[in-house]
């Protein structure tokens, strides 16, 4: 299906119709992933700087989202419905960029595919789900950040969707960071500025969700360290790198792949 001319397919997984869309180009394959409540159209500036770049994307809707059918959500549907697109579209080696839900896939690819050149992650880091979580926190000021983070959260999902709910539940059911040690292929964690974050929780909340944005970078440099396909970086945005500096991040992916491709080289 490459070339210049935009294709719209629908494949069915099981019974779940799965759509995607090649935006055009004829270059190196890279597949897009959204994040959670999103659509493929997510991307649809990002994917226009790719083909220009001389990429070929293709985005697809996530089950449950977009054009896609509803079904319920776990971690190895969804690999399977990438899996399927990747090979519906005739994608080789493609590079996974997600975003948000979608680089928690991307990631998860990673740990099975390591044929792939390059998976990415845009700040898809989740939600505290433990007191050990609030860095810097002494042992009851976590447990009680934790109680009140986790009742705050658990009052803006009400009128959410079950299916969304289920989604939210498998997210904070991922040990994500295990994922990262476990992959198999060139990694990227790209965060935005998750402080970024604080204002959509009441002042009392803030220390709280500051902690567990600390926590989170402490783990991410101790993953670097113990992984040596994973890395990490940040742009200076929030929590949506690739419409907020499109022109950034491709930048940043173009620059992390040849840096991939070389380190291959001289291995």
């Amino acid at each position: 299906m490459a070339g210049n001319v935009e294709t719209i397919g629908k494949l069915v997984i099981g019974d779940v119709p799965i759509v995607a869309e090649d935006h055009g180009g004829n270059g190196r394959d890279v597949l897009l992933l959204h994040g959670g409540g999103r659509t493929r159209t997510d991307w649809d500036v990002f994917a226009g700087l790719l083909m220009s770049a001389g990429f070929r994307p293709v985005s697809m809707d996530l089950r449950g989202h977009g054009e896609s059918g509803t079904a319920p959500w776990s971690w190895e549907e969804a690999l399977a419905d990438v899996a399927a697109v990747v090979e519906e579209f005739g994608l080789h080696r493609p590079m996974i960029v997600g975003h948000s839900l979608g680089g928690m896939v991307a990631a998860l690819w990673a740990r099975e595919h390591p044929e792939c050149p390059l998976a990415v992650n845009l700040d898809g880091h989740g939600n505290p789900t433990r007191p050990g979580q609030f860095l810097g926190l002494d042992e009851v000021s976590a447990a009680r950040a934790w109680q009140e983070m986790s009742s705050f959260l658990s009052e803006m999902g009400q009128g959410l969707s079950e299916s969304f709910l289920q989604v939210m539940r498998e997210i904070d059911a991922l040990d994500l960071f295990s994922a990262y040690r476990s992959a198999r292929c060139p990694l990227l964690i790209v965060s935005g500025d998750a402080r970024a974050f604080a204002g959509m929780f009441p002042e009392h909340l803030v220390p709280a969700w500051n902690a567990y944005c600390a926590w989170v970078e402490h783990e991410l440099e101790a993953t670097v360290r113990e992984a040596s396909l994973v890395r990490t970086t940040s742009l200076l945005t929030g929590h949506d790198p690739h419409r907020e500096d499109p022109e950034g991040l491709l930048r940043l992916l173009i620059g992390d792949l040849a840096r991939c491709n070389e380190e291959s080289w001289s291995g």
